[in-house]
C-alpha cells in the first residue's frame, strides 16, 4: 500500500471519527481548522473555533511565556509535547496532554502548526486517588506501632485494675494503682489525640505566597507555646525577611516548623536559644530551625522520621514525620544536620515555582512567536 493516496473524503472522516482532538493553526496563532471532538471536548459549537487566535484557549497568565514557548518550538520544528491547562468555551478547564508539529509547505506563509491533544483529566484524578489511598497506606503502615504504644498503657490500665477490683489492698497501694491508671490513661488519650492530628492534617491549598506570610503564621502557632519556652526562640521579624513568592500553604508550612520547634525545645537545654531563619537559595526557599540540643547519633539518623521513633523515654516521635508528610507535598524535602552533643539543624527546603521553566521562562534562540492580536 505504499505511496496510497487517501481520498479526501475519507481522510477528513479519519478525523472526525478518532478521539482525539485535532487543530490546524497558520503560523501567525489563527485557528483554521478543529475537528468536532476537539470542539465537544472545549465545548464549542461546530466551526466555533474558526478564525479564532489560539489566545481563546489559554488561560491569560500563561499567554506571555507558556504560549509563546510553545509557538516558538513548532515554529523552530523541535515541537512541544506535554500537560497543559487548556480553557474551554465556559471558562472553565481542562487537563489535556498536547503534542505540536509544522508541517511546511513551499513558503513560510503557508506553514501549518498541527495540534493534537489528549483529554487526560480522569487519567489525574486516577492518580490523585492514588497518592491519597497512598497517604492512607502509608497510616496502615503505622498500625505495628500504633499497636506497640498502646499495647503497655492498656495493660497497666487492665492489670491494676483487675488488682482493684479483685484484692482488698491496703490504702497506700489503692492510691498508688489508681495513680497509675490515671497516668496511663493520660498517656493513652496523648496517644489517641496524637494519631488524630497526624490523620488530619490537610492537603496543601496550594496559591503565591510569601516567605514572609509563612513566618507571619509561624508567629501565631508560637502562641501555642509556653510564654517561658517561647522565649528562647529567636525568629526574624517579617520586615527583614528576603522579598520571594513560592506556591505552597502558609499555615501548613507553620505547622511543619511548629512541630520542628517543640522536637528542639525538647531536646535542648532552658539555656540556649532557638533560632528561626527564612534563606532564599536559586530557585528553592529554606526555613531552617537551629538548636544547640544533645544532637541525634548518627545510626539513629535514618529512623527520625519513621511514625513513634524516639530516643527520649515517654515520648511520642510525630513530629517530625508529619513536618516531613507537609513538606512532601508540598514538592519539598527535609535536610537534617545533627552533630552530638552539639546541636541539630533541620531545613525545609522548597521550591519557589512548583511550575515547569518552559511555563516562566521565555525560551532563547528560536524563532519569536507571531500571535494573533
Amino acid at each position: 500500500m505504499s505511496g496510497l493516496i487517501l481520498p479526501q473524503k475519507l481522510v477528513s472522516q479519519l478525523i472526525e471519527a478518532v478521539k482525539t482532538g485535532i487543530l490546524l493553526a497558520d503560523n501567525a496563532g489563527t485557528i483554521r481548522f478543529a475537528n468536532e471532538y476537539l470542539g465537544a471536548l472545549l465545548e464549542y459549537p461546530k466551526d466555533g473555533l474558526i478564525g479564532k487566535p489560539l489566545e481563546t484557549l489559554f488561560f491569560p497568565e500563561d499567554i506571555p511565556v507558556f504560549l509563546a514557548n510553545i509557538m516558538n518550538l513548532t515554529l523552530s520544528d523541535k515541537g512541544f509535547e506535554g500537560e497543559i491547562l487548556l480553557r474551554k468555551g465556559d471558562g472553565n478547564s481542562l487537563l489535556v496532554k498536547l503534542s505540536t508539529a509544522r508541517y511546511q509547505e513551499d513558503s513560510p506563509e503557508r506553514d501549518i502548526l498541527i495540534f493534537t491533544l489528549q483529554d487526560i483529566s480522569q487519567f489525574k484524578e486516577m492518580e490523585k486517588n492514588l497518592f491519597s489511598s497512598e497517604r492512607f497506606a502509608g497510616l496502615g503502615k503505622m498500625t505495628d506501632q500504633i499497636a506497640h504504644q498502646i499495647r503497655n498503657p492498656v495493660a497497666s490500665i487492665g492489670g491494676f485494675a483487675l488488682r482493684l477490683a479483685k484484692e482488698k489492698v491496703p490504702i497506700e497501694l489503692h492510691t498508688r494503682y489508681t495513680d497509675i491508671i490515671y497516668t496511663e490513661a493520660i498517656r493513652l488519650e496523648q496517644i489517641i489525640d496524637r494519631l488524630v492530628e497526624f490523620a488530619q492534617v490537610s492537603s496543601p491549598r496550594f496559591r503565591p505566597i510569601t516567605l514572609a506570610e509563612i513566618f507571619q503564621e509561624i508567629l501565631k502557632a508560637l502562641a501555642l507555646i509556653q510564654e517561658a519556652q517561647r522565649s528562647r526562640i529567636k525568629i526574624p521579624s517579617v520586615e527583614r525577611l528576603p522579598e520571594t513568592t513560592l506556591f505552597g500553604d502558609p499555615g501548613l508550612l507553620a505547622q511543619a516548623v511548629h512541630y520542628l520547634l517543640l522536637n528542639s525545645l525538647e531536646a535542648s537545654s532552658d539555656q540556649y536559644k532557638i533560632e528561626v531563619s527564612g534563606t532564599v537559595r536559586d530557585d528553592q526557599v529554606i526555613i531552617e530551625v537551629k538548636d544547640r540540643g544533645e544532637g541525634v547519633l548518627p545510626e539513629h539518623l535514618p529512623f527520625v522520621f519513621d511514625p513513634f521513633f524516639s530516643t527520649k523515654f515517654n515520648y511520642l516521635g510525630l513530629g517530625l514525620t508529619t513536618a516531613k508528610r507537609i513538606v512532601t507535598e508540598h514538592h519539598g524535602q527535609v535536610e537534617i544536620l545533627s552533630i552530638p552533643k552539639k546541636g541539630t539543624e533541620v531545613s525545609l527546603v522548597l521550591p519557589k515555582d512548583r511550575r515547569r521553566p518552559i511555563r516562566t521562562r521565555l525560551i532563547l534562540g528560536t524563532p519569536g512567536p507571531r500571535l494573533s492580536r
